[in-house]
């Protein structure tokens, strides 16, 4: 049996008598081996001599340099910049994309203040596409400077999209601007 997530796997071996062995498969350096596990009971429930839970050691430190840029409206763009950073490849496909917004722990993508200036600043940056939280697209209709396509993101994942579309097609067809996203 297999199952999505960590609490799923608990509920697996909940479920095995106590004392019975629990057959696994394990990946070790890129090999998959099969083991009989133990089981014993602990507070009640059968547990198993390996310790499932949800956390992550990445091999690396992150270092990102912007200057003097920072408070929670650059959340979005740094975030985008750690993905960048531990992904192969240049995210961005070599596109000069811009973009403001908060990030929750969820991934919602929030409004900030100021998105008409910061547009400015992008577009005089040189940028060519600019990610604007769906939250401040009714300031963002009407405003945008000429050159830049603005597209609407109301999560980190739409944000990921957007920007891997415009890496792939140098475009933003498909993807949804404000106007899609404005009663």
């Amino acid at each position: 049996q297999t199952a999505g997530d960590v609490q799923g796997y608990r509920d697996l071996i909940a479920a095995v008598p106590e004392g019975e062995d629990v057959e696994m498969t394990v990946r070790r350096d890129g090999e998959e081996k099969d083991l009989q596990v133990p089981t014993e009971l602990v507070d009640g429930s059968p547990r198993m001599g390996v310790i499932l839970a949800e956390g992550h050691e990445f091999p690396l430190d992150i270092d990102i340099a912007v200057g003097d840029v920072g408070g929670p409206s650059a959340g979005l763009i740094f975030s985008l910049s750690v993905y960048d950073e531990l992904t192969e490849g240049a995210l961005t496909g070599g596109h000069a994309i811009a973009g403001t917004g908060t990030i929750a722990e969820d991934g919602t993508v929030g409004s900030i203040g100021g998105i008409r200036q910061k547009m400015v600043g992008a577009e005089e940056s040189d940028a060519e596409f600019f990610l604007a939280p769906s939250a401040n697209c009714e300031e963002v209709v009407g405003y945008e400077p000429d050159g830049l396509e603005v597209v609407a993101v109301g999560t980190f994942e739409e944000a990921l999209e957007a920007t891997t579309t415009i890496a792939e097609t140098g475009t933003v067809e498909g993807l949804p601007t404000c106007e899609d996203v404005t009663p």
